[in-house]
C-alpha cells in the first residue's frame, strides 16, 4: 500500500526506499482499555406489581392474590463490560493512520425475563454482544504533495458527522483548502442491532471560508430520504460566535435554529443562548434510520413507536461566572411551547425547565457540588379522553430534583474518593390519578486509583429508592461498578 501510495504522489527521483521508512512499532501504536465488572441488586416490598404480578410459583390453579410470575423478582445479576480503542499513528510511512475499536458485553449469571436487571443485551443472542465500532486505515497527503497536499483517504468502518451521523463500511475522502473544506463519504450501512434491507449510503459536508470570521457549511445525507442542513457561522470580535442553520428531509423544511455564545476576556463568564423552531413533522420520527426495512429474526418485535415530532418553539439560556477561585456559579433556563396544545402526548409537550447550581472549592483538593432542578410540564386536563387507551395527557407535571456531590484527591492525584445524595419530588397525572408530591431519593459512593501512569482502578456504588407509584414491589435497587483502564 505504501509503495503503491508513494507512487502516486511523489515523482519517481523522491521516492522513499525501505530503509528511510520507520518500523519502531511501539513509537507508533497507541492502545486504551476499559474492563467493568457491574452487579444489580434488587430489593422487593412482597407487593404485587403495577400489573398485578405476585412472587409466588405458577401451579395451573388460579391465585386470587395475583399473576404468579417468580421471573420478575429476580434479586440479583452480573455483567461484564470491555472495551478496545487501538491504533497506528505514521508507521512504516507518516502518511498513514490506523483505527481500531471494539466492545463486548456478557451476562455472567442468567437474566430472567421481566427482572429489574434485564437489558438491551438480553436480546442478543447467548445475553453476549461483540460489537467491531471502527476497522479503519487513513491515508494523508504531506504539504509537499501538491494537489494531495491536505487530503485524505479513510477507508474501511467508520462514522463521520454531517447532516446525520452515518456508520459506514465504506470510504471517505477529504480536502482541506484555504478556501473552503469538503468530504465525500459512501458505502454500506453497518447496524449494531439490525439487519437492514437498505444498505446504500452515502453524503458529503461542504464549508466555504467567508475570511478569517465567518463560514457556510452545508451538509447532506442520502439514505431512503435525503437529509440536507445548511449552517452559517460568524464571530463577531473576541467574545461573541453566532450560528444559524436550517435543515430538510425529502425536501421539506423541518428545523431552524439560531446560537449565541459569548465568553469573557477573562474567561470568567460564559453565555449561550438559542432559539429552535420545530417547522414541521416530516422528518424522521428521533433517528433517520427508522424507515428501513429489518429483517434480524431476532427483532420480532415492532420498534416503540412514540408518535411524531410536532412543531414547537424552544428557547434556551444557559450561562456561568466564576466568582472566585473558590466559587463557581451557572444556571439555565429551558422553554418550550407547541404551537398547537392539541399536539399535545404523552411524551411531547410544552414545559419550562429551571436549573442553577454552585461548584465550590472549601479547601485544596477538595470540590463541592450542589444544584437544584425544576421541570414543569404544561398538560391538558385527563378528564374525558378520546378513548380508553389515550394516554396523551398522562405523564408527571412537576419534577423537582436537588442533588450534591463532594470530591477529594489525596496522594498528589494518585487516589480520589466522591459522595453525593438526591431528592426527587414528583407530580403527575393520568385518567384515574392526580398525584402530587410523590418522593424519592438515592445515593453514591466512588473512588480511583492512580496505580501508574498507565493503569488506573475504580469502583462506583449507588442505592436508589425506587418510585413507588411506578413500581410498588421494588423497595430500592443498588448498582456496583468495578473497572480498570490501561493507556499505552
Amino acid at each position: 500500500m505504501q509503495t503503491a501510495w508513494d507512487a502516486v504522489l511523489d515523482p519517481p527521483s523522491t521516492v522513499k526506499q525501505p530503509h528511510d521508512i520507520p518500523t519502531d512499532f511501539l513509537n507508533h501504536f497507541f492502545f486504551e482499555s476499559r474492563t467493568e465488572f457491574w452487579r444489580y441488586s434488587t430489593s422487593f416490598t412482597g407487593l404485587p406489581t403495577a400489573a398485578g404480578v405476585i412472587d409466588a410459583p405458577f401451579t395451573g390453579i388460579f391465585n386470587p392474590n395475583g399473576i404468579p410470575y417468580q421471573q420478575a423478582f429476580q434479586p440479583d445479576a452480573s455483567r461484564v463490560y470491555s472495551f478496545l480503542d487501538w491504533g497506528t499513528r505514521g508507521w512504516l510511512s507518516d502518511r498513514v493512520n490506523t483505527h481500531f475499536s471494539f466492545s463486548y458485553r456478557q451476562d455472567l449469571t442468567t437474566v430472567q425475563p421481566g427482572a429489574p436487571a434485564e437489558n438491551l443485551i438480553e436480546t442478543f443472542p447467548r445475553n453476549r454482544s461483540l460489537q467491531l465500532l471502527n476497522a479503519s486505515v487513513e491515508i494523508g497527503g504531506r504539504p509537499t504533495d501538491g494537489v494531495w497536499a491536505g487530503t485524505s483517504l479513510e477507508l474501511g468502518r467508520q462514522y463521520v458527522y454531517g447532516a446525520e451521523l452515518a456508520a459506514i463500511d465504506g470510504a471517505s475522502f477529504s480536502v482541506d483548502r484555504r478556501r473552503f473544506a469538503l468530504t465525500v463519504f459512501g458505502g454500506r450501512r453497518f447496524s449494531l442491532f439490525a439487519d437492514p434491507e437498505q444498505r446504500a449510503l452515502g453524503g458529503a459536508n461542504l464549508v466555504f471560508k467567508l475570511g478569517r470570521n465567518a463560514g457556510i457549511e452545508y451538509d447532506t445525507l442520502w439514505y431512503i430520504k435525503g437529509t440536507n442542513r445548511v449552517v452559517y457561522r460568524q464571530r463577531l470580535g473576541g467574545k461573541w460566535l453566532l450560528n444559524s442553520s436550517l435543515r430538510a428531509v425529502g425536501g421539506s423544511p423541518v428545523d431552524f435554529s439560531a446560537q449565541a455564545i459569548y465568553s469573557s476576556a477573562s474567561g470568567r463568564t460564559t453565555a449561550r443562548l438559542s432559539f429552535f423552531q420545530k417547522l414541521t413533522d416530516k422528518d424522521f420520527s428521533y433517528d433517520y434510520t427508522i424507515a428501513a426495512r429489518d429483517r434480524d429474526p431476532h427483532n420480532l418485535a415492532t420498534a416503540l413507536y412514540f408518535g411524531p415530532i410536532t412543531p414547537y418553539s424552544q428557547f434556551v439560556i444557559d450561562a456561568r461566572r466564576s466568582i472566585s477561585p473558590m466559587l463557581r456559579l451557572g444556571g439555565a433556563l429551558w422553554i418550550r411551547r407547541l404551537n398547537d396544545s392539541k399536539d399535545q402526548g404523552a411524551f411531547n409537550t410544552s414545559f419550562q425547565d429551571y436549573r442553577a447550581n454552585a461548584q465550590l472549592f472549601p479547601a485544596r483538593k477538595l470540590e463541592t457540588f450542589f444544584e437544584y432542578h425544576r421541570h414543569d410540564s404544561d398538560r391538558l386536563s385527563p378528564v374525558n379522553p378520546t378513548g380508553f387507551d389515550d394516554i396523551s395527557h398522562s405523564g408527571e407535571t412537576s419534577v423537582k430534583d436537588l442533588t450534591g456531590d463532594i470530591r477529594r484527591a489525596f496522594g498528589e492525584g494518585k487516589v480520589g474518593l466522591s459522595g453525593g445524595a438526591y431528592y426527587r419530588r414528583i407530580d403527575l397525572q393520568d385518567r384515574f390519578f392526580i398525584i402530587n408530591g410523590m418522593h424519592q431519593s438515592g445515593w453514591l459512593a466512588g473512588g480511583w486509583w492512580r496505580i501508574d501512569p498507565r493503569t488506573r482502578a475504580y469502583a462506583d456504588y449507588n442505592l436508589d429508592n425506587d418510585f413507588f407509584v411506578f413500581r410498588p414491589d421494588l423497595k430500592n435497587s443498588r448498582m456496583l461498578r468495578l473497572g480498570v483502564t490501561w493507556k499505552y
